[in-house]
C-alpha cells in the first residue's frame, strides 16, 4: 500500500480548505459581514431603534439626518453598528438574508421624548422602526394624545380593544401593560407600564400600533416618570341605586 507523501497532504488540505472558504462565503455572506454587536447600555435612560432595514452606511446616514435636530436624544453618542459602505453594498452579488441592525441612542431629556415624532422624522426620510424600545426607567406611563377622540363611544371600543389585546399578551403582546386609563374629554389614553426591570426593555412602537389598529393616529406619545397612580373612570364613580325598596311618595291622608 502506498501513503500520499507530505507534500501532497499539504496541497490537499490547502485546496480543501479554500474550497471550504468559497463555498461557505458564497452561501452565507451575512457572516462575512457580521453585525457587531452593539456594547452593553448603560445605566441611563436609552431609546433603542430597531430598524427592519439598516444594510449600509447610507441607510444609517438617512436615521441620524432624520433625528438630528431632537433634542431629547443624544445622537452624537448613539452606539451604532458596522455597516458595510454604500459602495460595498452596491458589489454584493447575494443577497443577506438579514437586513436589520440597531441604534442605541441615550436620552438627553425624556420629557422631551416624543415617540410620534421620532416615528414620523424617521417616515419623513423614508425610513421607518420595527421597533422603539424605551429602557432605564422603572416607573412610567405612556400618555397619547389624541386630535379625534370624540365621544363616549370612543372611549368605550379603546377600553374594550385594550383589554382584549392585553388579554392577548400571554401569545408575546403587551405584555408591559398593567392597566389603561381612557378619557374622551381631555382626548388622552394613559397606559401604565409594569416594572421595568434594570436592562430590560418595553416596545413603544407596540403601543403606538396598537392605537392604529383601534382606528386612532395618535399626535403624541410622551413618558411621565412615577409610580402608577391609581385613575378611576368617572363612569366607576357614579352613585349606585340603594338596595331595597325605592322611596314613597307621601302618604295621601
Amino acid at each position: 500500500m502506498k501513503f500520499a507523501s507530505t507534500k501532497l497532504i499539504i496541497i490537499l488540505t490547502i485546496v480543501t480548505s479554500g474550497a471550504l472558504f468559497g463555498l461557505d462565503f458564497w452561501k452565507n455572506p451575512q457572516l462575512w459581514h457580521a453585525k457587531p454587536e452593539l456594547a452593553a447600555p448603560g445605566q441611563g435612560q436609552r431609546l433603542t431603534l430597531w430598524m427592519n432595514h439598516l444594510c449600509c452606511t447610507a441607510c444609517l446616514d438617512n436615521v441620524r439626518q432624520a433625528l438630528a435636530g431632537m433634542e431629547a436624544l443624544d445622537m452624537a453618542n448613539a452606539v451604532t453598528p458596522q455597516l458595510m459602505t454604500q459602495e460595498q453594498a452596491n458589489q454584493m452579488k447575494k443577497p443577506l438574508p438579514d437586513y436589520g441592525n440597531k441604534i442605541e441612542v441615550p436620552i438627553k431629556d425624556i420629557q422631551k421624548l416624543d415617540f410620534v415624532a421620532v416615528d414620523r422624522a424617521l417616515r419623513d426620510h423614508g425610513m421607518v422602526a420595527g421597533r422603539m424600545e424605551l429602557s432605564g426607567v422603572e416607573h412610567f406611563s405612556l400618555e397619547a394624545k389624541l386630535d379625534h377622540f370624540c365621544c363616549g363611544m370612543c372611549e368605550r371600543a379603546t377600553t374594550d380593544k385594550f383589554d382584549f389585546m392585553k388579554a392577548k399578551g400571554a401569545s408575546g403582546n403587551f405584555k408591559w401593560l398593567d392597566s389603561v386609563n381612557v378619557d374622551h374629554e381631555s382626548k388622552t389614553i394613559i397606559a401604565y407600564a409594569r416594572y421595568l426591570q434594570p436592562g430590560k426593555t418595553l416596545d413603544v412602537g407596540e403601543f403606538i400600533t396598537g392605537l392604529n389598529d383601534i382606528g386612532f393616529a395618535p399626535h403624541s406619545v410622551l413618558v411621565v416618570l412615577g409610580d402608577k397612580m391609581h385613575h378611576v373612570h368617572p363612569a366607576a364613580t357614579a352613585p349606585e341605586e340603594p338596595a331595597g325598596e325605592h322611596p314613597h311618595e307621601s302618604d295621601q291622608h
